[in-house]
């Protein structure tokens, strides 16, 4: 043997002549290699003036004295060149990429391995798992724009989820239990939900994904000395805009029934052209009325009125709740006493409020104007939050036969996110224009 096993250095064997030119070879090697800092890995060309010492890592397509000697170890050394092959593991800093390298076998690898892209687990001041893939235990996390490479000046967080149907949200926690969710939950729409124990969530505010409408759980409601307190929001426009409800034909006190002649999808056909004292006109887009097929079972079939075509037609908002409904069937503007006490008609008046508003809430009341305008003796309009007895509020009355009032809403309304309002006509004998108008809402 007649070099070392790692770092190739020549022996001084016996008898050996000239023995100074080995041991200097030697030296020079150690020179080359132990601490080993190389200027530069990516220079093809040897540099025309080196100084004493310099090394460098040869890269692919090298020349001159570097050809053929890619990844090898190139010492400037007393005027010349040394070559030096490079064995698995080990180290060099590259001094014009301040980074620390490895030989791997087959080529100059970062130290400790590719760089941690991907990573499997992140942890920073903790431990990251299988399912907090990241996890930061942290006073405070800065996310900056880019101003290195040098980017746009602006920075986005983006959290991205596989379909419609899956969650990407913030959770804010207190005690590792969620009390505030912000974000796309179960569906496209941007939702902000609050919990008082993680458990049990309410939804607080809502914003459609296709129309940028938004629903806010008690809107605009404030707290004065503990109890709730509403806004008062008016409701500006005329007939056909704020009309609740209204009839100009001639007929009797509610309830009021009508024959069907047909029934398709949502759209009732009457025998008779009635449906004015069912739905007026200028109610469509205002509010809607709920009626039943007292011919069924009265207190389980019925179907909220949305317009009045013409005379003798009523289209509804769902045709599913017509299913079973025969030509020949009665239908009556005004609940059974079994559903609601004190012969009401019941309005939802979520048209109007997303029409005047652009969403739809439950408001907590609402001020009305009322009109008979030739009423008889004790006709009136009264109006109710629940139909029971005590509730209703007169708006309209002979011998003034006009109103204003104002009234709770209290009930939820099961086809819309607005309360219900209620209302009662009595009549002597008949009457012709009936009407209840929208002054304002409570929020």
């Amino acid at each position: 043997m007649d070099q070392t096993a790692n770092l190739a250095l020549p022996f001084i064997l016996p008898a050996q002549a000239q023995k100074h030119v080995t041991h200097n070879e030697a030296l020079q090697a150690l020179d080359a290699l132990v601490q080993l800092s190389v200027l530069s890995r990516s220079l093809a060309d040897p540099p025309g003036a080196p100084a004493e010492g310099d090394r460098y890592l040869v890269p692919a397509g090298a020349t001159g004295a570097w050809a053929g000697r890619q990844d090898s170890i190139a010492a400037f050394q007393s005027g010349g060149w040394t070559l030096f092959a490079p064995r698995r593991g080990w180290l060099a800093w590259v001094g014009d990429e301040e980074a620390l390298i490895a030989w791997s076998g087959a080529g100059w690898t970062a130290a400790g391995g590719e760089p941690l892209n991907p990573a499997e687990l992140v942890g920073v001041n903790t431990t990251a798992d299988a399912v907090n893939r990241l996890a930061v235990k942290s006073e405070a996390v800065l996310i900056s724009h880019d101003d290195v490479t040098p980017g746009s000046g602006s920075v986005r967080i983006k959290l991205n989820k596989a379909a419609p149907e899956g969650t990407a949200s913030l959770v804010l926690q207190t005690g590792w239990s969620g009390r505030a969710e912000w974000g796309l939950t179960g569906d496209d729409d941007l939702r902000l939900k609050v919990s008082a124990d993680g458990d049990a969530w309410t939804e607080a505010l809502r914003v459609d994904r296709e129309s940028g409408e938004t629903s806010v759980r008690g809107l605009r409601q404030a707290r004065a000395n503990g109890a709730p307190a509403g806004t008062i929001l008016f409701t500006p426009g005329g007939d056909g805009a704020v009309s609740l409800y209204r009839t100009d034909s001639v007929s009797g006190q509610n309830p009021r029934t009508a024959v069907l002649a047909s029934v398709s999808g949502d759209t009732l056909t009457l025998s008779e052209p009635v449906a004015d004292t069912i739905f007026g006109h200028l109610m469509g887009g205002v509010s809607y009325a709920r009626i039943w097929n007292v011919s069924r079972s009265p207190d389980g079939h019925s179907a909220w009125v949305r317009a009045r075509p013409d005379a003798s037609t009523l289209e509804l908002i769902s045709a599913a709740s017509t299913a079973g409904w025969l030509p020949g069937d009665t239908i009556q503007l005004g609940d059974p006493l079994s559903v609601t006490p004190g012969r009401c008609i019941t309005l939802d008046i979520s048209p109007m409020l997303f029409a005047v508003f652009g969403t739809v809430f439950r408001q907590t009341g609402i001020v009305i104007r009322a009109n008979i305008p030739a009423a008889a003796a004790g006709d009136g309009l009264g109006v109710s939050p629940t139909g029971i007895a005590g509730s209703f509020v007169s708006c309209a009355a002979a011998p003034s036969s006009a109103g204003v009032t104002m009234m709770a809403c209290t009930e939820p309304s099961p086809v819309s996110n607005s309360n219900l309002v209620r209302l009662r006509e009595q009549i002597a004998g008949t009457a012709t224009t009936r009407l209840v108008s929208s002054i304002a809402v409570l929020a």
